[in-house]
């Protein structure tokens, strides 16, 4: 059996945020460089959990200034670090799309990433419910980690322990 890990969504949620900032003031600057950093972002994360960018700023600004406080719980990080390279892949993807001049295409793709990353704000995350999906299938590896949560709906963010 794996190793039960504790996940701050505090962080998660801040990234969240964060991302959907950089994607909406891309849009209103109408600017494809802050999709291509979003992306860079996404995969620093995706690679190095602890040190991603937006979890820096939370960590080292946020948490210290007591604009947020941790919300631990019982989770798993390869889910929503799975959820971060659907990210870098669709925000690189968003990025060159708009480099290359396909602007409806680009900022449609811009759109979905913002929807998506709203909804996973709200609690369900569309990377988190491909992982665990993945997992069903019997996909061992990175994909060895079941939920920790079964009373949630696949995806969904883990209840708080009582």
């Amino acid at each position: 059996m794996l190793p039960l890990q504790t996940v701050d969504h505090a962080a998660i949620k801040t990234g969240q945020l964060l991302a959907i900032v950089t994607l909406t003031g891309a849009f209103i600057f109408n600017r494809w460089e802050p999709v291509a950093a979003l992306a860079a972002v996404f995969l620093i994360t995706a690679i190095t959990w602890r040190y991603g960018p937006f979890f820096l700023v939370y960590r080292l600004i946020l948490l210290p200034l007591k604009l947020v406080r941790p919300d631990m719980r019982h989770d798993n990080t390869q889910p929503h670090r799975f959820g971060q390279a659907v990210g870098a892949v669709s925000a690189l993807v968003a990025a060159a799309a708009l480099y290359s001049g396909h602007h409806t295409a680009g900022w449609a793709l811009v759109g979905v990433l913002i929807a998506l990353t709203g909804l996973s704000f709200m609690g369900w995350c569309i990377g988190c419910f491909i992982y665990y999906q993945l997992n069903r299938l019997g996909i061992g590896g990175f994909f060895a980690r079941s939920p920790t949560d079964g009373g949630v709906p696949l995806g969904s963010r883990p209840r708080k322990d009582s």
